[in-house]
Parts: C-alpha cells; sequence; structure tokens
C-alpha cells in the first residue's frame, strides 16, 4: 500500500522580540542555521515569494497595528505564521512549475480567510529537504481588532482551519489526505525550528 500523502497546515503565535528571528529564518538573511541542519545555503537562490515584504516584519505589524487603531495588550499575538507543506512524497519528481502551483493554490485558501492586506510575506523554501511555504500575517479582524484567538480560534476551531484547508486541496490535489487534529491526538504543536533544533542536539548528544 502507498504510503499517505497528507496536506499540512500549522500555526505560529508570536508576540514581539522573536519576530525578528523569524524573519531572519524565513528571509534567510543569516549565514549560517547551526540550529536548523536542514539548510543547505548553497540552494537558497531557488527559494521565491508569493508575497514580497515592503518592510521588516515587526516594522510592518507595527505599521498595520497603528493604523488599525486597535488595542493592544502587553501580551497581545502581533504575527502570525503559517507553515503550509506537505509529506515529502508528494513533491517528489513534480518541477518547479508545479511546486509553485501547489503553493499558490495553498495562498489562495488563506486569503479566502484572512484579510488580504493583513499579509507580511509569503516565501518558499526550496533549500531544505521537503519544500514548505512560510506565510506570515497581521491578526486584525474585519472590524480591526488584533486577535489571533478569535481568527485561528480553540481546538475546534483548529481543527475547523485543517477540514477546510484539506477541502480546498483536494480539490485540485486529490490524492492528498487530512491528517488527525490536534483536539484528538491531544499532541501539543512544536514549532518546525524548535523541533528542528531539538532533533539536532539530541543527535549531537548522541556523539558525544
Amino acid at each position: 500500500m502507498a504510503k499517505a500523502q497528507y496536506a499540512i497546515l500549522r500555526f505560529s503565535k508570536y508576540k514581539g522580540p522573536e519576530i525578528g528571528r523569524i524573519e531572519a529564518h524565513d528571509e534567510r538573511t543569516k549565514e549560517k542555521y547551526a540550529s536548523n541542519p536542514d539548510v543547505d545555503t548553497s540552494r537558497s537562490a531557488f527559494n521565491f515569494h508569493l508575497i514580497q515584504p515592503e518592510h521588516s516584519y515587526r516594522e510592518e505589524a507595527e505599521r498595520q497595528i497603528a493604523e488599525a487603531e486597535c488595542r493592544v495588550r502587553s501580551d497581545s499575538v502581533k504575527l502570525v505564521e503559517v507553515l503550509i507543506a506537505g509529506t515529502p512524497r508528494f513533491f517528489k519528481d513534480k518541477t518547479q512549475d508545479e511546486i509553485k502551483e501547489y503553493f499558490e493554490h495553498a495562498l489562495e485558501f488563506l486569503k479566502q480567510k484572512q484579510r488580504a492586506e493583513t499579509f507580511v510575506s509569503a516565501v518558499v523554501h526550496l533549500d531544505e529537504k521537503t519544500p514548505h511555504m512560510h506565510v506570515t500575517f497581521v491578526p486584525l479582524t474585519e472590524d480591526n481588532r488584533l486577535s489571533a484567538k478569535e481568527i485561528i480560534g480553540n481546538k475546534a476551531k483548529l481543527s475547523q482551519w485543517q477540514s477546510d484547508y484539506w477541502t480546498h486541496m483536494v480539490s485540485k490535489y486529490p490524492d492528498l489526505e487530512r491528517g488527525e487534529s490536534a483536539d484528538k491526538t491531544d499532541r501539543k504543536h512544536i514549532p518546525p525550528r524548535v523541533f528542528k533544533e531539538m532533533t539536532h542536539l539530541a543527535k549531537q548528544s548522541r556523539k558525544i
């Protein structure tokens, strides 16, 4: 039996100082990526944007929030990052044009869910083992409130996000399957960078 091919959608939320680190990773502004050994900088030139950032992530987030004149708390989430990916087998033998088409289709889904003007960047990475896209947006609601909680929601709403995303993707890519949502598996989400760093450190400790 052939292995399943999944449509992957993951959220991460950021409040302040870490936004610069997110940008450095997504926009590949660092010379080395010690915490993420999967990055092959010799291939970084093949990465491409579907939304090109006009300013730094932090500057753009602050600009949008100021223009919205919304209430901001000290613990407010100012930037949401969406990881769009798929299982390695899905991308095997696909051309760069086919890969681009996949991520364009995924981005269409996000733009149906979130105001287009709130998006900061959408960049596709081809310099790691599996193609994936990082999409960042400022979590402003339709009535200009800063509320990642309302947009992304609780476990039930996250599950609905996953179902809606799969429905959108499978209309064009019928071989894709929907994975089990976190509210059913009770898994805690670990941001991909943290997971990769943990894996890298574990390998180092085994060598020592």
